[in-house]
């Protein structure tokens, strides 16, 4: 790599921006850190004079949580990784979206291998739905309408997770059955869904079939699962125990 990643730190924590500068010199040679901030007013002006690659975003900052800082750019140009010491409801977001997050005290394997996927996707577009999504999931502390970044040959889609029927396998692919007959195609493998979505009402019922329970209206003796908008999936013996004690006190 010719030129490195321009980086910018953003802790209101004097000893937590020390730490990741010194963990980002000593094991992250293609990143340049070109500033430091420790409020959400002067890291606005270090992006806005710099025009940074990556920034390293806590979330718990005195003036406010970092995700106030992404609000106030019209166009995000930079990468995010996210640094949390406590937020649970914010790591489900960041899970959920796929988006990079480092958890105080911070690891240097984990800082690392964030940093890998930051560069192999450095030369593609920023991932400006995606950011827009945790922020709005943030947001919404009720989880009231939780969405769900997926992954395509185009870039990516974001779903409406209550949308989602259900989910078939298709080689390493997965293809998503939403309402109004709509399929959306993602490059990732059911098993990753699989994590994802089962807090959210998502149940295995087979090797190819992931379904929603809210989306059941009955099943058969013969092992076929009748869904919404005639959507239809198989039954397996090994999964079939499991789903019929789900789905018996899914009300």
């Amino acid at each position: 790599m010719k030129n490195k990643i321009r980086t910018i730190i953003v802790d209101d924590e004097k000893s937590s921006r020390e730490v990741l500068l010194n963990y980002i010199n000593d094991y992250c040679k293609d990143i340049e850190v070109v500033a430091t901030a420790s409020s959400i007013q002067t890291a606005h002006k270090a992006i806005e004079k710099h025009n940074p690659d990556l920034v390293f975003l806590d979330i718990e900052m005195p003036d406010g949580k970092g995700f106030d800082l992404l609000t106030l750019f019209e166009k995000i140009t930079f990468r995010v990784i996210f640094v949390t010491g406590h937020s649970d409801y914010a790591i489900k977001a960041f899970r959920i979206n796929a988006v990079d997050y480092l958890l105080k005290p911070v690891n240097i394997d984990e800082l690392t291998a964030a940093v890998e996927k930051v560069k192999a996707n450095l030369g593609g577009p920023t991932s400006v739905e995606i950011i827009a999504n945790v922020l709005k999931n943030i947001s919404d502390s009720s989880f009231q309408q939780p969405t769900i970044v997926v992954s395509n040959i185009k870039g990516f889609e974001v779903l409406k997770i209550n949308d989602i029927i259900m989910c078939k396998a298709d080689g390493y692919c997965t293809n998503f059955h939403l309402k109004n007959n709509r399929k959306v195609i993602s490059s990732k493998n059911l098993k990753q869904y699989e994590n994802l979505l089962s807090e959210h009402g998502f149940v295995r019922v087979h090797h190819s079939y992931l379904v929603n329970l809210n989306h059941i209206t009955s099943f058969t003796r013969q092992g076929e699962i009748l869904m919404d908008e005639n959507n239809k999936a198989s039954l397996g013996d090994s999964f079939k125990k499991d789903f019929i004690k789900r789905f018996s006190r899914k009300e």
